[in-house]
């Protein structure tokens, strides 16, 4: 019976992820009574014909008539089961869900039966449930990727963006009085100075520039600085020695530095510049006196001319125009720092920001959204910055983001978890739901690390003439994973064109991107369970000329792997006549590319085309990437030995033979043989020999890989890092 629910999983997902990829019309009317009963009719009407296509297919195959039915019942149920929680999304969205969500839980299913009842030995057993567990936390991460994105494609009704339209004009004497901080450290000073004059010409009568240098050690980047808010009326400190980084500096500036009168703290990046209407229109927001604060989206500015920053470009647009939107409607979005404005009674009452993390913006965040204040998501840009120049510093700057979001779920996962409301967590269940997942999707790069080394085992042990390995994964790769890793492919390119504007070849090449930076991100979500402190990498805002052996050497890690997983491929195509070589082959192309995507995309952003004065500025920031290294301490290296160790162990636990033939699962209906060595008695399930029928000489599939199922913008196999400006935020 598990049999015939997998297979038609396979079947009802396919077909949900392409109904929820065709582009329908919009409705006029999404609020109200009428439009809420048609979606669920829809819904309900669009089940019924999944289910009947299900039973079809089964049909086909040659599946008894009552196992194709109660397989067709399974795909009824999961999808009613769903109706209250996706009210707000049309039939597309609904079945999208409900079938990758069925898919998932009676593939898991399938595999513990499986694993526990197929004779592996007891060495092969535990491999087996080892990766059972990996599958578990992958479908978990997978939910999250899938909610987002059909959130963003199936739902109607948004209701905190429809209620909240652009205010009108407000009386200027009615407006809060703003206090604009400028961090800076390092920074080109022409750079930071064309931000002070956006700044200078921001339509809004009563605001404070407020510039804090943060310990930069060559005076001649900070004395134009200084100059120039001398004769402009604005406020410069420099700090020399200070702790706490940029939190640090940020502090300093709230406690010393601003004005009274200020009721909200607005966050500006030194190389954002900003539209004049800016402030006149999130200042207004706080006119709701639970609003905490308010984002607007991170833009940036000088993409267009060059392929490999149009694709970069487009890679970062994902998270404010799919996760954050989605985060929004259950009031959890990030504040991720610039182009946010902070109610400053608030910032205050929480203690200003924290020092001990490194993504203090999105830790702010939780804590305001933890005492009971609002978040508000803008979705118009006011500002645009610039993106990281190298890819060594975008890789930098993954590496914080994702330490950053772990430090925060290691200090606030209690809080995170679900419960009651209470005085000292007033989050909702979605609020908690946003930040747990944001957090846990980092660990979709490690997984999918982790997947490519029980590939390459199974290629090597494969070309060796073993194949005991793969031909206890054989089934489970034939019948699941291949299903799950295109239709996360296809959803994450799909979304991010229809997000995002991007031509199919920039969606495709933002993708990679992220896949690119999936061993630096692997590595920070193990360093950062281990290491209370790590080196804080900056973003440098500003490479030498392009050497291509330079970009190998740069990501001499990446470059490794991608030429093990060129082995690996050839290793598997020594068995071309075997389905076990090709597939192989196959399900390596996927993660060799991503990786080998790192050095192509380090020559890349060395030779692509910017303005001279942005060109100076990648230069520099060549320069400064060069001499930061990350440094971790004994505990961090130890869990990166440990982590390895147990991918090691639980490979060379399923290498072990078994004592007994492996009898494989009947995914499919295989017809009674009648012949004098065998019997056949009546049953509900599939057709099996009798004990007297010799198994299979050739063992066969026993235990999954870790799959990785609905990869999305952030991981190296199967599931991308970190929404893509991956989950967490940027």
């Amino acid at each position: 019976m598990l049999a015939a629910l997998v297979l038609a999983g396979v079947i009802a997902a396919p077909i949900g992820t392409v109904s929820l990829l065709v582009q329908a019309r919009r409705r006029a009317r999404t609020a109200g009574t009428w439009p809420a009963i048609r979606r669920v009719v829809c819904s309900v009407g669009g089940t019924f014909a999944l289910a009947a296509i299900v039973v079809g297919a089964l049909r086909l195959f040659g599946d008894p008539e009552h196992l194709a039915i109660d397989a067709a019942a399974g795909v009824i149920v999961a999808s009613l089961v769903w109706l209250p929680v996706t009210r707000r999304w049309n039939a597309r969205g609904h079945l999208c869900w409900s079938s990758a969500i069925f898919l998932f839980v009676v593939y898991l299913a399938f595999v513990l039966e499986w694993t526990i009842d197929s004779h592996l030995g007891a060495a092969s057993t535990v491999g087996g449930l080892v990766l059972w567990l990996l599958e578990i936390f992958a479908a978990l991460l997978a939910c999250a990727y899938l909610w987002e994105i059909c959130d963003a494609l199936g739902s109607e009704h948004w209701r905190r963006r429809c209620n909240r339209p652009a205010p009108g004009r407000v009386v200027d004497t009615e407006l809060p009085f703003i206090s604009l901080h400028v961090p800076a450290h390092n920074e080109p000073p022409d750079m930071v100075l064309d931000t002070l004059r956006s700044l200078a010409r921001l339509d809004y009568p009563r605001f404070e520039i407020v510039v804090i240098d943060d310990n930069t050690d060559d005076e001649t980047l900070w004395r134009p600085l200084e100059a120039w808010c001398r004769r402009h009326q604005a406020k410069f400190a420099h700090l020399e020695n200070w702790p706490g980084y940029k939190s640090g500096a940020l502090n300093y500036a709230l406690r010393e530095l601003t004005d009274p009168r200020a009721d909200i703290i607005g966050v500006v990046d030194s190389d954002y510049q900003l539209k004049p209407g800016f402030l006149r229109r999130c200042a207004p927001l706080f006119a709701d006196p639970w609003v905490g604060f308010t984002q607007a989206p991170q833009d940036y500015r000088g993409w267009a001319r060059s392929r490999y920053y149009r694709r970069l470009y487009y890679s970062y647009q994902y998270f404010f125009a799919v996760s954050q939107p989605s985060r929004n409607e259950r009031d959890g979005a990030i504040f991720a720092g610039t182009m946010g404005l902070i109610r400053r009674v608030a910032l205050e009452q929480l203690g200003g920001w924290d020092e001990w993390c490194i993504t203090e913006d999105a830790e702010l965040s939780l804590r305001l959204l933890r005492a009971g204040w609002s978040g508000l998501h803008v979705d118009e840009s006011w500002g645009r910055g610039i993106m990281p120049l190298t890819f060594e510093a975008l890789k930098g700057q993954r590496y914080r983001w994702c330490f950053g979001g772990i430090q925060i779920l290691r200090m606030h996962w209690r809080s995170l978890l679900p419960g009651r409301s209470s005085p000292e967590n007033r989050m909702s269940i979605g609020q908690r739901w946003a930040y747990l997942a944001g957090a846990v999707q980092w660990y979709g790069d490690l997984l999918g690390l982790l997947f490519l080394v029980f590939l390459l085992a199974g290629a090597a042990n494969l070309a060796t003439g073993g194949g005991e390995l793969f031909r206890k994964l054989t089934a489970f790769l034939v019948a699941t994973v291949p299903v799950l890793v295109l239709l996360g492919l296809v959803r994450a390119v799909a979304l991010l064109r229809r997000g995002t504007g991007a031509s199919w070849r920039d969606a495709v090449g933002a993708f990679f991107i992220w896949q690119s930076t999936s061993l630096v991100v692997a590595r920070a979500s193990v360093v950062a369970l281990f290491a209370r402190k790590a080196a804080f990498l900056r973003t440098p805002k500003t490479s030498e000329q392009a050497r291509w052996w330079e970009a190998l050497k740069a990501n001499w890690a990446e470059s490794a792997l991608a030429v093990l997983g060129v082995a690996g491929i050839v290793g598997a195509l020594t068995r071309p006549t075997e389905l076990a070589g090709p597939l192989l082959a196959l399900l390596l192309v996927f993660p060799t590319a991503g990786l080998a995507a790192a050095p192509v995309n380090s020559w890349a952003a060395q030779r692509a085309a910017l303005p001279p004065n942005m060109r100076a500025w990648r230069t520099t920031e060549w320069r400064r990437t060069r001499d930061r290294r990350a440094f971790v301490r004994g505990a961090a290296a130890g869990g990166l030995v440990t982590v390895g160790a147990v991918a090691v162990a639980a490979v060379a636990l399923m290498l072990a033979p078994s004592r007994h033939s492996v009898q494989p699962p009947a995914l499919l209906h295989a017809p009674p043989t009648h012949s004098a060595t065998t019997s056949t008695e009546p049953s509900r399930g599939r057709s099996t020999p009798s004990r007297s029928v010799s198994p299979s000489p050739r063992p066969a599939p026993a235990s999954p890989a870790p799959t990785t199922p609905a990869p999305t913008p952030s991981s190296a196999t199967t599931t991308p890092s970190a929404t893509p400006g991956g989950s967490g935020a940027p």
